[in-house]
């Protein structure tokens, strides 16, 4: 049975060894030559997250198995400027191992993350995916739509899309 738990700095070394096993299950569909993330920048984006303010961070445990993990916190106008962006909130994660996909873990992560966001007042939500990744379909049933921004994501070379939700 799979179950919810808040995230923890001591997680951090099974959340880059997840985002790692997700990276590489991106190779089946946008082929094998694709350049992997380093994994100690991996780390370091996974402290980062626990250390910016009012940041949640949960993560999908299988006995003793993390399996999936899923962060939030407040939009900012950009990566550069910091200023929030009143009633939005940023989902700057969701990550499910390749080996549990199609269980339902994803769904059960984003309807807490949107019921936790719902909670700190935020009205709307947005997120970033690869662009053609299979992951598109799952925001899409679960009322998530693309808003027409589009980024380049450097580590693996691959355009990335902007996905929003209202929350209200």
């Amino acid at each position: 049975m799979i179950e919810l738990r808040a995230g923890t700095r001591g997680d951090i070394p099974a959340l880059a060894r997840l985002v790692r096993r997700c990276d590489e299950s991106q190779r089946a569909w946008a082929g094998p030559d694709i350049r992997m993330p380093d994994p100690e920048a991996e780390e370091l984006e996974w402290d980062l997250r626990f250390a910016r303010s009012g940041s949640w961070i949960r993560v999908a445990v299988d006995g003793e198995a993390l399996v999936g993990a899923i962060a939030f916190a407040q939009a900012t106008v950009s990566r550069h400027d910091r200023t929030p962006v009143a009633g939005l909130g940023h989902v700057s994660a969701v990550f499910v191992d390749p080996g549990h996909w199609r269980r339902g873990i994803a769904r059960q992560m984003l309807g807490a993350a949107e019921d936790a966001m719902r909670a700190a007042g935020h009205d709307r939500a947005q997120l970033w995916t690869l662009e053609g990744s299979p992951a598109e379909q799952l925001y899409t049933a679960l009322g998530w739509h693309r808003d027409g921004r589009r980024d380049l994501f450097p580590p693996m070379g691959l355009t990335t899309v902007a996905y929003v939700k209202p929350l209200r």
